[in-house]
């Protein structure tokens, strides 16, 4: 098996950075014609086992680099690459989920993406994500991949997340041998997103997220709703028995609840009326 070897020397560009590869069909060459950073390391892969990746520029270009360039770029606030397209008779519903407290939005091609939006951002690991900023392919094909979200956790890691394929299992199988390929090239964590385990959590995330936005966050109304769900009782029942205004406080106690500043029991449904709230040990 012939190999290649990939260098990477600091800033790379037209005249720094250069892929040969040799295919079945021949030679084919390869030439990144956009600039980055990256820190300087040596990769030698198998000819065909290097993964490829176009990225949107900030003028709307679509960029051609190998994967293991963009070790170090934040994707997370990258344009879609792609978007799903319209058509009489698709099935799956696509739509835009709000970002919190940004003025983006991230692209779910179907009512599962949407879910595992509504994961992403209820992740206290995950500080931000986009949807479709990269599209994968093996240097040696033009048939790629494009994983649902890019995100970015606490620690700095990045994670390709995606929702399992609705095709064939090989099919499936081979996009997976792409993701976890292209995710040690890059250094990424891969994460497929198989739902929810609990139906009814994934239903309250569902429902609380109408009041992710950090706009809801009030610290005097956060103290007097700790001293009032000290010990545990119904949401409703708290909200009258805090003395501040109805709905207002019932938005910022919602908002609590969905940041873990209050506690429920998630594997239950979440009825204002009958659903217990408590506050974290030391919260009051």
């Amino acid at each position: 098996m012939r190999l290649i070897e990939i260098t990477h020397s600091g800033v790379f560009s037209r005249k720094h950075f250069s892929i040969f590869v040799s295919a079945r069909q021949g030679v084919r060459h390869r030439l990144s014609r956009s600039g980055g950073r990256c820190s300087c390391f040596r990769e030698v892969f198998a000819v065909g086992d290097a993964v490829w990746a176009q990225v949107r520029s900030s003028a709307g270009r679509v960029l051609e680099r190998p994967v293991s360039a963009l070790c170090r770029e934040r994707l997370e606030g990258y344009e879609p690459v792609w978007a799903p397209g319209r058509y009489r008779g698709r099935r799956a519903i696509a739509t835009w989920w709000r970002l919190a407290d940004q003025a983006r939005h991230a692209g779910c091609a179907t009512l599962g993406a949407l879910e595992t939006a509504v994961s992403l951002e209820f992740d206290q690991q995950v500080v931000a994500f986009a949807a479709w900023p990269v599209r994968l392919y093996w240097a040696s094909s033009d048939a790629g991949y494009v994983p649902d979200f890019f995100a970015r956790l606490d620690s700095g890691q990045a994670r390709l997340v995606c929702r399992p394929g609705s095709g064939s299992a090989s099919g499936w199988a081979a996009t997976l041998e792409l993701l976890e390929a292209a995710g040690r090239q890059a250094g990424w964590q891969v994460q497929v997103y198989e739902g929810a385990e609990d139906r009814v959590a994934a239903r309250n995330r569902q429902r609380l997220s109408r009041w992710r936005h950090a706009r809801l966050a009030d610290a005097e109304t956060a103290q007097v709703l700790h001293q009032v769900f000290g010990r545990p009782r119904p949401f409703a029942a708290g909200v009258k028995a805090s003395g501040l205004p109805e709905l207002p406080t019932v938005a910022r106690g919602l908002h609590l609840i969905w940041s873990r500043g209050l506690l429920i029991d998630w594997t239950q449904p979440f009825v204002p009326a009958r659903s217990l709230v408590w506050s974290p040990k030391g919260a009051c």
